[in-house]
């Protein structure tokens, strides 16, 4: 599945959608007050608790969790590239990142101005997938945490939770059902259709999420976005049977006692 068949929808959605949100000069006041170029983009935080592999299917199971995870870090540039900003690769950004010496909770609270002053990175992207529900038979689900620090002043330029969701077709049988794209995706990446189905959500969630936050300074619409109704800190994303995307409402208390509670 490919994120250009989604731009317009996207875009179409995020104006449509988010009407009763907060305007992003609003939203993101210190983020356009800071006017960030450079991202650098830390690898996901994986806090997904793993069954205990008693069997191979458990097994399974883990290694698709892990799977999804470094998928997802290889999607986190692009909607931020799309977006004007200047992006660091994961393998440079690692490097950089290894050198700065600091882990995800450090690089959360840390002073981190060094990475300014030595390598002109004006922000960092941390993301963390704080749970994936256990698998239906014809749905994905994930809880993920999205949040833009500062290096500069250390402030969150951004932070949002989503919880996505891909809900699969099925047949007349009740039987889950694969869409055209989503057998593409499967063939051209090696993937079996549970974790395929994980890695098109992250990657449509991110997208989704990213290219929700103003456009970069060196973009020419950079001041008109700013009147552009802004994503929430807490929604839902939801990929359709159908393929098409939804964003609704969801509340801080529902977020935390779904993901954080047994």
């Amino acid at each position: 599945m490919t994120t250009h068949r989604f731009l317009i929808p996207l875009i179409a959605l995020a104006l449509f959608a988010s009407c009763k949100s907060e305007q992003k000069v609003a939203t993101y006041s210190d983020l356009y007050k800071e006017q960030p170029v450079c991202i650098i983009t830390a690898p996901v935080q994986d806090n997904a608790p793993r069954p205990v592999a008693k069997t191979t299917q458990d097994k399974v199971f883990n290694d698709e969790y892990t799977a999804a995870a470094v998928y997802m870090r290889q999607t986190l540039a692009a909607p931020l590239s799309a977006q004007g900003y200047y992006t660091i690769p994961p393998l440079s950004a690692d490097a950089v990142l290894g050198k700065v010496g600091k882990n995800y909770r450090q690089l959360q609270l840390d002073g981190l101005k060094e990475m300014h002053a030595l390598y002109g990175i004006d922000a960092v992207l941390l993301v963390a997938i704080h749970k994936w529900q256990q698998p239906e038979i014809n749905e994905v689900v994930v809880y993920a945490e999205y949040t833009l620090r500062s290096t500069k002043s250390g402030l969150e330029l951004m932070h949002t939770w989503v919880r996505g969701n891909k809900i699969q077709p099925v047949d007349v049988k009740g039987e889950p059902a694969e869409l055209p794209d989503d057998i593409a995706f499967m063939e051209r990446n090696e993937m079996d259709s549970r974790l395929a189905h994980m890695c098109i959500l992250v990657e449509q969630m991110t997208d989704f999420a990213l290219r929700n936050i103003p456009t970069s300074v060196s973009r020419w619409h950079f001041q008109h976005d700013q009147y552009i109704p802004s994503n929430p800190a807490f929604y839902s994303f939801t990929i359709n049977p159908d393929g098409s995307i939804e964003r609704s409402q969801y509340s801080e208390d529902a977020f935390g006692n779904e993901c954080f509670t047994d």
